[in-house]
């Protein structure tokens, strides 16, 4: 929250109230607030920023509004596919657009003031196109067919698989004033593997193949165990060292699958791909030595950093090799096949577990 938490609230009183955002679906209005709240967060730093010729802290902005999108796109579209939302696909189209969207204008940004400008133009447009059309034709939908959505939001919210925070709750019940005795925090427990799929699919990570798909999934484990372990203060050193540790293991098994595939199949892209890898090897090198100084806030650098990396590199890097072997893919899974076999490739029961899991699915590499 803000400084000042009352002027912060009455603007996003007045913000809610000014436009029919309202939908009657209390947890998707909830999530609703909460992006106002992001927004207005976002304007009054750059705000102050500007009176004070600072800078604004565009990493942690950008981070609040992926944390969003990951949870509230996973809910809304579990709930659409539920009572089969008859322009559901085109409905997480959109989604799949606004994530590409928000990381092209973090990463195109010059400097952190244009980032955080590019973010909050983002931000609003889908605020007032995305919500006042889109979400507002399927609450319409939901409403004529008569569908019991109440009982069927209390059962995933009591399943856990998208938890609500005291500070969620607390913002609706201070802007919208009705009862929320209909949303309830319950006991939620982290359900890493529900996380780590709302993620995959919010930021359209797949690249079709299987195996680097694996050792990517692998590497989001890595990052929600770290954050889990940010946001419930135990930033401990043995959290950060076993990430830190399998970061490293990371870099020598991914990044040799990928060469590997690359060189066989002649990638034409592949001497600009390999140097993204060093880079990825510098800034963890960099990392660890921070953590060995001692920066108390080096595991928050390291979420950062790792998140970054699945939107500026597996999003789009890995995917363009994807793209570029989708019509062998037959051929690059016995060559895959082949390097597990001989050892070249290894495979961890762990890995192939948490594969399975996550896309409830088994590739032919590991049948």
């Amino acid at each position: 929250m803000q400084k000042d938490s009352s002027a912060h609230l009455d603007s996003l009183r007045i913000t809610w109230l000014s436009e029919p955002f309202h939908l009657g679906i209390p947890i998707i209005d909830l999530q609703h607030v909460w992006l106002v709240h992001i927004i207005l967060e976002l304007e009054e730093e750059i705000v102050e920023a500007e009176k004070s010729d600072s800078d604004v802290d565009v990493h942690s902005s950008f981070r609040k509004a992926l944390d969003y999108v990951a949870e509230h796109f996973a809910l809304e579209e579990d709930i659409l596919e539920h009572f089969n939302y008859p322009n559901f696909k085109e409905h997480v189209l959109g989604h799949r657009k606004f994530v590409e969207r928000l990381t092209e204008k973090y990463y195109e940004a010059k400097n952190n003031q244009m980032a955080a400008l590019g973010i909050l133009q983002i931000l609003k447009k889908w605020l007032f196109q995305h919500i006042l059309h889109d979400d507002t034709d399927y609450a319409e939908f939901f409403k004529a067919a008569n569908v019991d959505l109440k009982s069927y939001c209390n059962q995933i919210l009591k399943s856990g698989k998208y938890p609500i925070s005291k500070e969620q709750l607390l913002i609706y019940q201070n802007i919208v004033q009705i009862d929320t005795s209909t949303i309830s925090l319950h006991e939620q427990s982290i359900d890493t593997i529900q996380e780590i799929r709302n993620i995959w699919k919010t930021y359209n990570l797949s690249t079709g193949i299987p195996i680097i798909d694996l050792q990517h999934i692998w590497l989001l484990k890595m990052i929600v165990e770290l954050d889990h372990s940010l946001k419930l203060g135990d930033g401990s050193s043995e959290t950060f060292h076993k990430v830190i540790a399998e970061a490293i293991e990371y870099t020598k098994d991914h990044f040799g699958v990928e060469d590997k595939i690359m060189r066989y199949f002649r990638y034409t892209d592949v001497v600009q791909h390999m140097n993204q890898h060093k880079r990825f090897i510098e800034f963890i090198k960099m990392r660890n030595d921070e953590y060995k100084l001692g920066n108390p806030r080096v595991g928050l650098h390291l979420v950062q950093d790792l998140r970054n990396w699945l939107l500026s590199h597996i999003a789009l890097e890995d995917k363009k090799i994807g793209l570029a072997f989708e019509s062998r893919v037959r051929e690059l899974s016995e060559f895959t096949k082949k390097l597990h076999q001989t050892g070249e490739i290894g495979i961890s029961r762990e890995q192939k577990n948490l594969y399975k899991l996550v896309l409830q699915s088994v590739p032919d590499l590991l049948d």
